[in-house]
């Protein structure tokens, strides 16, 4: 934390979080502080906010900063701003970095080690769980770490993988670290940071929301190289991850599963749309490393495995970018100008509504309006967390 700190709190607690308003800021101040000096004409001038968000800069006192960062000491949570050097690159290359982080335990050095999220379900099979808790300790035991969402299930199954092996993990929180979030799993929580972290964007005592989710899901997608999905039905909230991994440009993993199986509908059905299939550890590792695993982890039993084909090994294949599918706009269509353009905009890869916004010069309240309608011709779709894409 720096002295810089409470006034990227006092920002992110005036915007909200999943925007990309901390990013170009963090652009164009060397020392936010300059920000908050200014005033009303500082933020009017700067150019970048909204008629609404001036009126929460103005709203919003410094003393919330501080009263979190003295919860924090209390807590022995450590919090790391955008501008500082300790700040994951990774996190801060995307669209939309958290202000702040939250931080129990010790956060890995993320930018220079391999690491890979693996996500799925919280409703998973015996099957999806082995598979998961499999996954964890055998790549951490090959020095991976391993980032997931702390929930139940598949997350809960891929962090107790790595804690078994007395490896590294990181979970990702959509509520303050402190907030009782899953009673049974808060030993678990405990265990994670003793090696690893408990983090979360959202400061203590911020409870658990349905909209929490989805935000902090691109958290979880932008500190890895390579996102494993287990268990997913094809509308999930694993396949908003997924959606936030492709536009932050990640590798695609999917277990291959039962084809009679709704949990695996959308894991087949990203395999077929050309994610990477893994039917053991040994294909991630030697996706990142070239190098094939001598040993395998223990045998899954036969009742619990789903039939697959031999395994396909694959490396990280550069000229894969050659055939990424192509956006096709409709053409010929009864909608305003306005419209229009944002639709041609828009891709098959899924853009935030504030980088939006930037690109088509208008207030994202006007780009709400206009999305709203492109949807209801049918045109986009919201593909979660405020992310859009061309139908």
């Amino acid at each position: 934390m720096t002295d810089r700190t409470r006034y990227w709190i006092w920002l992110s607690q005036a915007l909200g979080y999943a925007s990309v308003k901390p990013k170009r800021i963090s652009m164009l101040y060397n020392d936010v502080k300059m920000l908050y000096e200014g005033g009303e004409q500082e933020f009017r001038y700067c150019g970048i906010f909204t008629e609404n968000e001036i009126s929460k800069l103005l709203s919003i006192d410094l003393k919330v900063a501080d009263d979190i960062i003295n919860d924090c000491k209390a807590l022995g949570y450590n919090i790391f701003d955008i501008s500082e050097d300790s700040y994951p690159k990774k996190l801060r290359e995307i669209d939309d970095p958290p202000a702040v982080l939250y931080v129990s335990g010790t956060l890995p050095s993320v930018d220079n080690l391999n690491c890979v999220s693996i996500i799925g379900t919280r409703k998973a099979t015996v099957y999806g769980i082995r598979t998961a808790f499999e996954l964890g300790a055998a790549l951490s035991k090959k020095g991976f770490v391993v980032i997931s969402g702390g929930a139940l299930g598949i997350d809960c199954a891929a962090h107790r993988g790595v804690l078994q092996a007395d490896g590294v993990t990181i979970c990702v929180l959509g509520c303050g670290i402190n907030f009782d979030y899953l009673k049974e799993n808060k030993g678990m929580r405990e265990q994670i940071t003793l090696k690893g972290a408990v983090i979360s964007e959202y400061p203590p005592g911020t409870s658990a929301s349905s909209r929490n989710f989805p935000q902090r899901n691109r958290i979880i997608s932008a500190l890895c190289e390579g996102l494993v999905v287990v268990e997913a039905p094809k509308a999930s909230g694993s396949m908003i991850t997924v959606n936030c991994a492709l536009a932050q440009n990640k590798d695609i993993f999917s277990v291959m599963g039962n084809v009679d199986s709704p949990y695996s509908e959308g894991t087949n059905a990203l395999i077929k749309d050309g994610a990477i299939p893994v039917t053991s550890y040994k294909d991630i590792l030697e996706f990142y490393t070239g190098v094939s695993a001598d040993e395998s982890v223990q045998n899954y039993k036969a009742e619990d495995i789903a039939a697959v084909p031999t395994k396909l090994s694959r490396r990280k294949d550069t000229t894969a970018t050659d055939n990424k599918p192509v956006a096709t706009h409709k053409t010929n269509l009864s909608i305003s100008d306005m419209e229009r353009d944002i639709y041609y905009l828009l891709g098959l890869e899924p853009m935030h509504i504030d980088s939006i916004a930037e690109k088509s010069g208008l207030p994202v309240h006007i780009v709400t309006r206009v999305l709203s309608a492109l949807e209801m011709n049918d045109l986009v779709e919201n593909v979660g967390s405020r992310y859009y894409s061309i139908k």
